[in-house]
């Protein structure tokens, strides 16, 4: 080889390492810079309030997507069709929150069908849901049936009872079931709708075993064939009086055909000890139907019950006055730290808002029944004592969150501990 030759060949191999080196010293130049975690925790709210949809603004990946190594879980495309879906199987349940040092949020979530869990973008708060997800409700209220006993199921195998309707919460389970006997009746106590398909469920308690409640799909429920108005041959007037003899209410029973005896006819005049199965159903309905404030008192006059007929307007109970049996206490917690307890202690005085026994009475009932939404909206929440809660630090106010706290108590009964939902200001 000449001279000539190898100084070509030299300055040639010269270049290509001098360009390679260029290029190499380029590339890591522009080295994508990743987040870093700072912290992943647990959240402890309520189940019901963590139900969440999809809107398609950002993917799913393994690990938060600004993470070195976070791997595509489902596209934007896939989480759009499901916040868009009708079926409540495609919502999702959120479980953990992360945050990185760039202050994005990201939220763990899986989906009700089982098919998608991972991580997606939330925003830049952990006091609220955004991002790439939204709070859902899963149900909805809706009206009661005008006739809430009687009711019994058509096929429990198809149509079962569950402690929440299915699909409306993350992993919905039925209800137990093994105390049932066919033919058992139900009352119905409440009624929602799914949001995503208007399916209707009411919630029902079996009669003849209260352990056996739950929610049930109403075409599941065969409609009561009872007796619905009341007439001089099918009825049986209740007067409730004080210990002074004055009537404080009544209530007209209407006798059903299942409350007779086989081949006893329903008609005017009739005696109940003859047409009756058994006078305790007499019984039953006078305890259930004592008016407000009052209980059955334990002296009656000596009236023989089986002698009393029907269409008769003369059966006299006797009631006393009672107090509130179902005495509900306060908790306070705030939304900003997944539901945290606001301890006594944080606040001004270290001590919660003093209540009177008028406001006390808000949250007291003589029947154990669901606590009504609309208790929130009383001016003890809009304008009173516990519209806020000043911290002792002089931070930002904690300001009274109604639908937080109405979801929190969602199944809440009278006697229960009632959480009151806070949040905090930035």
């Amino acid at each position: 080889m000449n001279s000539r030759l190898k100084k070509s060949l030299y300055l040639g191999l010269a270049a290509v390492s001098v360009l390679a080196a260029s290029s190499f010293t380029t590339t890591n130049a522009s080295a994508k810079s990743y987040a870093k975690a700072t912290s992943n925790q647990t959240l402890s709210g309520a189940p019901e309030t963590r139900n969440v949809t999809t809107n398609g603004s950002n993917a799913l990946y393994t690990k938060a997507g600004t993470l070195r190594g976070a791997r595509l879980v489902a596209s934007k495309y896939t989480l759009q069709s499901y916040g868009n879906a009708k079926s409540s199987t495609k919502y999702f349940r959120a479980y953990r929150v992360a945050t990185t040092n760039k202050g994005s949020v990201y939220y763990k979530v899986v989906s009700f069908n089982g098919n998608y869990r991972g991580w997606i973008y939330g925003g830049k708060s952990t006091n609220s849901f955004a991002g790439g997800v939204t709070a859902a409700n899963t149900m909805a209220n809706a009206n009661m049936p005008t006739v809430t006993t009687g009711y019994t199921l058509k096929d429990p195998s198809k149509n079962t009872l569950w402690v929440n309707p299915k699909w409306s919460q993350y992993k919905a389970k039925q209800t137990d079931m093994s105390g049932y006997k066919a033919g058992d009746t139900f009352t119905v106590s409440a009624a929602a709708t799914k949001t995503r398909e208007g399916y209707l469920y009411y919630q029902v308690t079996d009669d003849n075993n209260s352990a056996i409640t739950g929610w049930v799909y109403a075409a599941g429920l065969n409609a009561p064939t009872n007796n619905t108005v009341a007439t001089s041959n099918n009825s049986l007037k209740i007067n409730y009086v004080n210990a002074s003899g004055q009537s404080v209410g009544s209530y007209q029973w209407i006798i059903q055909p299942t409350d007779l005896k086989t081949g006893a006819k329903l008609t005017y005049g009739a005696k109940l000890g003859d047409i009756l199965n058994t006078t305790d159903s007499l019984t039953s309905v006078v305890s259930k139907n004592v008016p407000a404030g009052y209980t059955v008192s334990k002296t009656q006059p000596n009236t023989t019950i089986g002698n009393l007929t029907v269409g008769s307007n003369n059966y006299a109970v006797y009631v006393d006055a009672a107090s509130a049996q179902y005495t509900s206490q306060l908790a306070f917690y705030t939304t900003n730290v997944n539901g945290a307890t606001i301890n006594a202690g944080q606040l001004v005085g270290n001590t919660y808002p003093t209540l009177s026994d008028s406001e006390k009475a808000l949250f007291s009932s003589n029947s154990q029944g669901f606590i009504p939404a609309g208790t929130f909206d009383n001016a003890l929440f809009t304008t009173g004592k516990l519209a806020s809660l000043t911290p002792v630090n002089g931070g930002a106010k904690y300001a009274f969150n109604r639908d937080a706290t109405v979801q929190a108590n969602a199944q809440a009964k009278y006697g229960d501990t009632i959480k009151l939902m806070y949040t905090q200001a930035h």
